[in-house]
């Protein structure tokens, strides 16, 4: 049974295209589990921004 990804606006997913491509699953898996984790329905640039130090850390 797979988890089921969150919807992404436009300009997370633009930021997500900027990762480097062999690191960008591992990255887009450990955003949405945040994402799941504060109760988000969708990835947001805004939420990438408010996270950033947590994302990266």
């Amino acid at each position: 049974m797979s988890e089921q990804t969150l919807p992404w606006d436009e300009d997370a997913l633009q930021r997500l295209e900027k990762i480097p491509s062999f690191v960008r699953n591992m990255a887009k898996a450990k955003i949405e589990r945040a994402a799941k984790e504060a109760g988000e329905v969708k990835v947001t640039a805004e939420f990438l921004d408010t996270n950033k130090s947590k994302l990266m850390g």
